[in-house]
């Protein structure tokens, strides 16, 4: 069962978030005791439904096919916080303009990642209060954040690590397919902290230009749109292609479409990490898109379609930020962090780039395996030069075969972590 809790937050309109429960109950309306609790965190252009629960949203796959119910299913008090741009609408009341064009959306100006921090941290102090009160205990909670909601599960560690066990809610967190910090003494990896640190840059100063957020969800939903409606008609994104190609080549050769073909001032410069994509594809033997190898792509176009179309362009400047490897303040403390930790990555998403952070905390020990509290998941299937054909950074949420590949191993860790 899903309990859902709005809270006002500051006096704007869109100064809300969303907190929400997914447990199996005794009997209505009575959760069962749960030992177990995580609270899930999502990411870019997304919110709790569309990352955690998307098949309750779609016809595509079977309605129980998302990992927030496998868990639950599973005896683990699923818990999930919204962020405040989630709220804002797709289109300007009365209108068929997107929000942000006709608004400005200047509220989000202040929307950084210590404002978002803040109010996940209500978030996680609520379920803890409810989960008390209904016969779950006082216990603190897993955090798993997948995309940009892994850097959130960094930043809330990394925040903790200052204070009493007492005042601590975290009993271990599971960052899903994200890269927190690029490793500087990798020349490999030299390319990719110069390109996050163009990206900060660019975004920057769109930042100063009086545009305070990012719309690229808006261009997501228009191909995913002409595609859902004249799939066989040829593409005016990508020429060459039919409205469906270009969709099956933006979600499997997603490192090719940056530069982001939809939009004039480009956001995007390269693919955050060689071969970035979000799901695995198929390509003929002109290396032309015909589908997806483990995610089912209508279900990619009702993901589409569900997602915000607004978010905070700060949060966003904070990201790259960190991966620039500049000053800021949510990597002061990663060598503090000494609560578990069980890094989840896709070969053909962050991947294994993902996993240097690990080895910044507290909690991993190379010399000690014994005394080592973190683990690590990379789902390769393929040989590392066939990489551009891996499990994607989607895939490992949405995937046919994600509940064996990805889910059961994350319950399996959060069983066994105490």
């Amino acid at each position: 069962y899903k309990y859902s809790f709005i809270f006002k937050v500051g006096g704007g309109e869109f100064d809300k978030i969303g907190v929400y429960r997914v447990v199996k109950e005794r009997r209505p309306w009575v959760p069962i005791r749960a030992k177990k609790a995580v609270m899930m965190v999502h990411g870019h252009t997304s919110d709790f439904d569309s990352e955690f629960l998307m098949s309750t949203m779609s016809d595509k796959v079977p309605v129980y096919h998302s990992l927030g119910i496998y868990l639950a299913q599973n005896n683990v008090d699923v818990w999930g916080v919204d962020r405040r741009w989630t709220f804002v609408p797709d289109y300007y009341p009365e209108t068929e303009v997107p929000y942000c064009y006709i608004d400005g959306c200047s509220f989000m100006q202040d929307w950084d990642v210590a404002l978002h921090l803040a109010d996940l941290k209500l978030g996680v102090k609520f379920a803890r209060i409810i989960r008390g009160l209904t016969g779950s205990g006082w216990g603190k909670m897993f955090m798993l954040g997948h995309s940009s909601g892994a850097a959130y599960a960094y930043v809330y560690a990394n925040d903790e690590a200052q204070m009493v066990k007492w005042e601590q809610d975290l009993r271990g967190i599971i960052p899903v397919d994200m890269v927190y910090k690029f490793d500087p003494d990798d020349p490999a990896q030299t390319p990719l902290i110069e390109n996050s640190c163009l990206k900060c840059q660019k975004l920057q100063e769109k930042f100063n230009s009086g545009i305070f957020y990012s719309d690229n969800a808006v261009g997501s939903k228009y191909i995913a749109c002409l595609a859902a409606l004249s799939p066989d008609e040829e593409s005016d994104i990508i020429p060459g292609f039919t409205n469906q190609e270009a969709v099956w080549f933006v979600l499997s050769a997603t490192y090719m479409t940056e530069d982001d073909p939809f939009y004039d001032d480009s956001e995007m410069t390269s693919p955050p990490v060689p071969f970035y994509h979000y799901c695995a594809g198929t390509f003929n033997e002109f290396g032309l898109p015909t589908g997806l190898q483990f995610t089912n792509s209508d279900y990619m176009l009702d993901f589409a379609f569900a997602a915000p179309s607004f978010q905070s362009l700060g949060e966003a400047i904070d990201g790259e930020a960190l991966r620039c490897s500049d000053d800021t303040p949510y990597d002061d403390h990663l060598g503090e962090i000494i609560i578990p930790v069980f890094y989840v990555g896709a070969a053909g998403g962050y991947g294994k780039y993902g996993v240097y952070t690990t080895t910044l905390l507290g909690s991993y020990d190379k010399d000690k395996p014994d005394n080592n509290y973190v683990d690590t998941l990379i789902v390769e299937l393929y040989p590392p030069e066939a990489v551009a054909l891996d499990y994607g950074h989607i895939d490992l949420l949405f995937a046919d075969d994600a509940e064996s590949l990805v889910w059961n191993p994350i319950y399996k860790w959060i069983k066994k972590t105490h």
